[in-house]
């Protein structure tokens, strides 16, 4: 008997808005128990243009304005800062546009368009909606992970996310993984930017190459780190089928390939950057190696017309709709993926050429993923942001998001590696992080316990029939309104999708 038949319809309301969304408002689940799956296929189309609270954060251009400011003011201000100073002179600064760059000033101001961006982010799929596109966004956002670890692109991974994983979510994914690959985002996290033929013109002429204050000088030579990450985590997978000459072939067909950096004369001033990443993608002739190259045993010819085909044969691989198509099946179904759905999503992915909303439509009408109990444990900003929709919050505060998920271990635009969050529960429950969690819901509780709100009838709105006897009773019989939160927010039920 199939899962349609014996599952009721608020049953699958609320797989449908836990699994592939971000969890239900009050009284959200009677509009979604109509047609379950219909509601979650209506999100997955392209957006007009992003939110508004999206919107109006700066774009890529404005971003590494910003960064080479920072840069170039621990240069004024560094053991050789006078040369640096002087050289600016020489150049048209005049001495008070040096002045105005100090260390301190655009440490603060990296501090407040970092708590903008992660505020607007989070308060869109707590107020959204469209949930599933949000998730959608996030996992595309993990998949080509640009991370503010690295201290070079500072506030890049926000516009990336906006520019990249959200604007092609549901296109193509030869698309999305070329606009990854040619967004100064991930050029510069991953260092492509630095990355020259070893025979270009400008190995063999170096003062030709520019300095830029990100990069810190002039590129010196080949850089395979964006291309191995395309193979081996964007793509193909880490086996899926290619060896260590072709990540040195991928990355000679993308020498070149960087951004239009802004003049050296924008760094200093109050001067505003318009561009997006996409907007600024340059091919550059001289950094790029001459000759045709072999990638799993297919040869390209040199110019931009071969890193852009290879690109597009890479996401058309068998190896890449696999590799894709378990990801999602992780991400969404289960840690460990079962065949059968994987192998239905994997020809999904071939049969429409990577039209990511059909992927998505095979997930969803996979059987594997309406089984009732759920599997996945969710990630602190799934748990956050689930919270907040089920108190039926519009938002929340700066401070209280990124301090309140760097507690519980997934600062917001600082992933530890390319690889990204963990998909994988056992990466989320160590005991720490679980504590920490519980302090989350008990600071939660006492907050929420003002609210006047019947946690009981409350948890029967969000999670609808998944609510079990135990978890129902410990509610009732919670000490405080306060303990009834906590006990709501930390239950199997509502931890769990």
């Amino acid at each position: 008997m199939s899962v349609r038949s014996t599952t009721s319809r608020s049953a699958l309301a609320a797989i449908a808005a836990n699994r592939f969304g971000y969890g239900v408002r009050p009284g959200e689940i009677g509009a979604i128990a109509g047609d379950p799956r219909g509601w979650l296929k209506a999100q997955l189309r392209p957006e007009a243009g992003p939110p508004a609270l999206l919107a109006q954060l700066p774009p890529a251009e404005d971003d590494i304005l910003t960064i080479g400011r920072y840069f170039l003011s621990l240069r004024l201000n560094g053991a050789n800062g006078a040369n640096a100073r002087a050289r600016l002179e020489r150049e048209g600064a005049t001495p008070a546009m040096v002045e105005d760059l100090t260390e301190e000033r655009y440490r603060s101001f990296f501090r407040d368009r970092y708590l903008a961006a992660v505020t607007a982010r989070f308060n869109v799929a707590i107020a959204s909606p469209k949930p599933a596109f949000e998730r959608l966004v996030a996992f595309w956002a993990n998949h080509f992970t640009v991370s503010t670890a690295k201290p070079q692109i500072m506030s890049l991974p926000q516009s990336f996310e906006r520019e990249v994983a959200r604007a092609y979510a549901c296109g193509r994914f030869s698309d999305l993984l070329m606009a990854s690959t040619r967004h100064p985002g991930m050029a510069t996290y991953l260092d492509n930017v630095v990355s020259i033929g070893p025979n270009s013109v400008w190995a063999r002429q170096p003062r030709r190459a520019p300095r830029t204050p990100m990069a810190g000088g002039r590129p010196t030579g080949l850089n395979e780190n964006l291309a191995r990450e395309v193979l081996e985590l964007h793509s193909l997978g880490v086996n899926g089928g290619y060896a260590q000459a072709d990540v040195r072939a991928l990355a000679l067909l993308i020498t070149g390939w960087m951004y239009d950096r802004p003049a050296p004369l924008s760094y200093l001033g109050e001067a505003k950057g318009t561009r997006s990443g996409p907007q600024m993608f340059k091919f550059e002739a001289e950094a790029h190696e001459p000759g045709p190259k072999t990638l799993l045993g297919k040869a390209y010819p040199e110019g931009l017309d071969g890193g852009t085909a290879a690109l597009r044969d890479l996401s058309r691989h068998p190896s890449t709709a696999r590799h894709i198509a378990t990801k999602l099946v992780r991400h969404y179904v289960s840690d460990e993926p079962p065949a059968a759905c994987v192998d239905r999503v994997a020809r999904a992915f071939l049969d429409s050429d990577g039209v990511i909303a059909t992927v998505m439509g095979a997930l969803i009408d996979s059987p594997e993923a309406w089984v009732e109990t759920p599997s996945k444990f969710k990630r602190p900003d799934e748990f956050f942001i689930s919270a907040m929709r089920a108190f039926g919050l519009n938002e929340a505060p700066s401070q209280a998001i990124a301090i309140g998920l760097e507690r519980m271990g997934q600062r917001p635009y600082f992933a530890p590696g390319p690889d990204g969050w963990s998909d994988m529960a056992d990466a989320w429950m160590s005991g720490d992080l679980v504590w920490k969690r519980l302090e989350w819901s008990q600071q939660a509780g006492e907050r929420m316990a003002r609210a006047d709100i019947n946690i009981a009838r409350l948890a029967g709105d969000v999670l609808g029939p998944a609510v079990s006897a135990a978890t129902a009773q410990a509610i009732a019989r919670a000490e405080s309104p306060a303990q009834a939160v906590t006990l709501f927010l930390m239950s199997p039920e509502f931890q769990r999708r």
